[in-house]
């Protein structure tokens, strides 16, 4: 009788965690990018500006502040999700 290891759910579950962790802070210090850049000054007087976008699974940081709800994306692992602006 042969014996085959298995490894344990519990070491499984560590390594899955180990690289989602690895893969977050890999990401966190990404910056988004605007989808349809708007010069400043260009928007009408109140219009608030955020500088977070939200994609997804992702939340990144803007260079620049633009209108809230405007289009834009942050890198992801693969491919670039897209989102919108918020403001923090």
């Amino acid at each position: 009788m042969t014996t085959t290891f298995k490894a344990a759910p519990t070491a499984r579950r560590r390594t899955a965690k180990i690289f989602a962790v690895l893969a977050t802070l890999g990401m966190a210090a990404c910056t988004g990018q605007a989808g349809t850049p708007i010069a400043p000054g260009s928007y009408p007087p109140g219009t608030p500006l955020g500088g977070t976008c939200k994609a997804g699974l992702y939340t990144c940081q803007l260079p620049l502040a633009s209108p809230v709800g405007a289009p834009c994306s942050c890198p992801g692992l693969g491919a670039a999700s897209y989102g919108q602006v918020y403001v923090k």
